[in-house]
């Protein structure tokens, strides 16, 4: 087992400048500007943030402070075991990816291949390191073909919250996502894992090995660290969902079912596979895999009905695993030859402003339908 040393818990964690860059890239983001890049932010913002007294910088301590609460530094024993678990999951990730990738023998079986990308909002209380997921949203996606299908769910919490949690729970979903623990959402959780495992699968699966825990699941990709979030937290919250629907399958099973990577990973290793790191230009500063999966902030009309009435889409996971999959696509164009399809691997834009992506490959829409203008 690789146990997680204190130099990697202190890259993992976030100081209160980086937060604050990342709360002013989304402020920009609302305002209809493009998406900048960490470079760009930090040289633009650095005497501003020097300028600001303790007070103003308060409220991005105390995010940093919540976000490095969940890693190793004075946890109970239990957590750091925890992360030392999570530790070893992602170095055999890293060497199955490695390993997925040696086995794909060309370029046109790369193109073809499929993936699938994740992202979970979730009702979170770090200080406990309770997780559990507030909305899940996947999609399956080619480099050649694009989108081809997607799986959204908001998930509630009312009737099982713990009720000494409810306070900072609150306090989490209105800065990240606004699914309250106090609202009720589905929770037919024995449902909601049926639906989510079937899309994986593609097709009808065995309900034994549902109930049983002995589901057979393909990886799925997610980022490694945001603000918010991260590959354990979300790995956590659906060991807590499946422990929740089949309490009988126990939680040391559970932590088997779903296999989690990092979409920076994958992203690295498509690149290599097309020997693009070789390239000097995607060496240079703020053309880094983070840079390339953030680049254009996905809204209005990608995020699910309940963040785009609340006029906060860009906070959706579904805008968010749609943001990451057309990134990569436009990126890979960029440097091999691969045909873009508006609708499926970038958003087609709409003359009332908002975004449209075909999730449905069998839709039949017509440009005329559309009423587009360009696509992007």
């Amino acid at each position: 087992m690789h146990f997680i040393t204190a130099s990697e818990v202190n890259m993992a964690k976030k100081s209160a400048f980086l937060v604050f860059l990342n709360c002013h890239r989304i402020d920009e983001i609302k305002k209809g500007n493009k998406n900048p890049c960490f470079k760009e932010l930090s040289t633009k913002l650095t005497p501003v943030w020097n300028a600001m007294n303790d007070n103003d910088k308060k409220m991005y301590k105390d995010l940093a402070h919540e976000y490095n609460s969940s890693l190793v530094e004075n946890q109970p024993i239990k957590q750091i075991s925890d992360v030392q678990n999570y530790s070893n999951d992602f170095w055999n990730m890293q060497k199955y990816l490695t390993k997925m990738f040696e086995c794909i023998p060309n370029h046109t079986e790369l193109l073809d291949k499929k993936f699938f990308l994740l992202h979970i909002n979730c009702h979170t209380l770090d200080e406990e390191q309770y997780y559990f997921p507030a909305e899940i949203a996947a999609l399956e996606f080619s480099l050649k073909n694009g989108l081809s299908r997607t799986y959204h769910q908001v998930i509630g919490i009312s009737k099982i919250y713990p009720r000494g949690f409810a306070g900072g729970m609150r306090e989490f979903s209105d800065k990240f996502h606004q699914i309250s623990c106090f609202n009720e959402h589905p929770d037919d959780y024995q449902k909601i894992l049926l639906e989510f495992s079937t899309f994986l699968k593609d097709g009808v699966i065995n309900q034994a090995d549902l109930q049983e825990g002995t589901l057979d699941l393909p990886y799925l990709f997610t980022t490694e660290t945001e603000v918010g979030t991260n590959i354990m937290n979300t790995k956590n919250s659906l060991e807590r969902l499946y422990c929740m629907a089949f309490p009988k399958v126990g939680a040391e099973r559970a932590k088997s079912i779903f296999k989690i990577g990092s979409t920076e990973k994958l992203l690295f290793e498509i690149q290599r596979k097309f020997n693009l790191h070789l390239d000097p230009q995607n060496l240079r500063s703020g053309n880094s895999v983070y840079d390339i999966l953030e680049l254009d902030m996905y809204g209005c009309g990608l995020g699910c009905q309940y963040h785009e009435m609340r006029d906060i889409a860009y906070r959706c996971s579904k805008a968010r695993i749609l943001q990451w999959m057309s990134n990569i696509c436009k990126y890979i164009s960029s440097n091999v030859y691969l045909r873009l399809i508006p609708g499926k691997h970038v958003a087609i834009e709409l003359q009332n402003g908002s975004k449209l992506m075909l999730e449905n490959s069998l839709l039949p829409l017509s440009t005329t339908d559309l009423i587009l203008t360009n696509y992007t």
